[in-house]
């Protein structure tokens, strides 16, 4: 999910009808790229909401109330405050860029700008939204006292058709009414400079979350519990892709009327819960593939996330002044990232065990299991 991030902000340069404050927009675009970023969209994050949900009990309850909120802080906390303070002014400033706009000075830009119309969190929303949703859950968990597995049972696991029913209610009408009373609810809200997030997804993203905790629970993908069927989904998940691309490029000129908003809300959600459903169910039966081919990356998987825009964008920039086809440009800024994100927290830990051999890299930050 992390690597089909990276896609998705890759793609983005090449797209047409992209947003024109990206970051590095490249001078040749292709509607391939558009679909690209319309499909990749619309189910990464909410895999990784759902995941971290769903080891959030495990961890909580080998830890208790204060190692986890001691923990989620340093993983979770500290790496977010620094992405939003030192990365994300200079993505706002490549913002101003990608706009025409004359650049003033640091200061004057953080101060009027950054600090005003162009505040933005970049990819480490993800870590303040999730961040915000480990700290409530470990709260509630401590009130409620109850986080253990139920016991197993004979009977054959049951679809959960009322759950997963609710939360597509729920992630299409609160998608749909952020669209009708928040102006612009697909892009970006921020609350005090803390909270940023998408008003039209993030109760989408928060029931993803809860589906994690509440799937946990019930013993999702175990034997004790639901195993969807991945072919029955995937199917779903192709048709629902097919139906999102449609809405997204034919009923554009209905966008903020009553049809465009209920189409939108009905596609997207959709595609979000068909295509997370899939995804869950064939990396759960499938172990070893593509286990084999990512597993060395397995521990720098955090890292990447966090360190792929400062390495993506410097690197497009790069080739956008290169008459290189536009595929090529976009594959090797990709594997070029991955890699040198890689390269460096690889480099990373070997310092710090060179420094200290005693800890090693038991304390680092950016391990994969946020």
């Amino acid at each position: 999910m992390v690597f089909l991030v990276i896609v998705l902000h890759a793609s983005m340069t090449f797209m047409e009808y992209g947003p024109p404050w990206w970051y590095v927009i490249d001078d040749h675009q292709s509607l391939l790229f558009t679909f690209l970023v319309v499909f990749f969209d619309s189910f990464p994050m909410s895999v990784l909401f759902f995941l971290a949900g769903y080891f959030a009990f495990p961890s909580f309850d080998r830890k208790g109330l204060a190692l986890f909120l001691k923990e989620k802080s340093l993983r979770l906390g500290a790496p977010w405050i620094l992405g939003v303070v030192l990365v994300a002014p200079l993505l706002a400033r490549s913002s101003m860029i990608a706009l025409g706009y004359p650049l003033p000075d640091m200061l004057n830009f953080v101060t009027r700008y950054f600090l005003g119309p162009l505040y933005q969190q970049g990819p480490y929303w993800f870590l303040g939204v999730l961040f915000f949703f480990m700290a409530f859950f470990a709260v509630a968990a401590t009130i409620g006292k109850k986080t253990k597995i139920r016991e197993k049972s004979n009977k054959k696991p049951a679809v959960p058709w009322m759950v997963l029913t609710a939360l597509w209610i729920v992630s299409v009408l609160t998608y749909y009414l952020s669209g009708r009373y928040v102006k612009r609810a697909v892009d970006w809200l921020s609350i005090g400079y803390i909270f940023y997030f998408q008003p039209a997804r993030i109760v989408g993203y928060l029931l993803m979350f809860m589906a994690g905790l509440y799937g946990w629970r019930m013993g999702w993908f175990t034997g004790n519990g639901w195993s969807p069927n991945a072919f029955a989904w995937g199917t779903f998940a192709v048709v629902s892709a097919m139906f999102l691309l449609g809405i997204k490029f034919f009923v554009a000129p209905f966008r903020g009327e009553l049809f465009g908003l209920v189409s939108e809300a009905l596609s997207y959600n959709t595609a979000m819960l068909s295509k997370t459903i899939f995804l869950l169910a064939f990396f759960s039966k499938s172990p070893k593939f593509p286990h084999n081919l990512t597993k060395s990356f397995e521990a720098d998987t955090y890292g990447i996330y966090w360190l792929h825009m400062i390495i993506l964008m410097p690197i497009l920039y790069v080739l956008k002044k290169i008459d290189f086809p536009i595929t090529v440009k976009w594959t090797v800024s990709i594997l070029a990232t991955v890699v040198i994100a890689s390269l460096l927290l690889r480099c990373g830990r070997r310092i710090r065990t060179f420094l200290n051999p005693k800890r090693g890299s038991k304390f680092a930050i950016f391990r994969s299991d946020i």
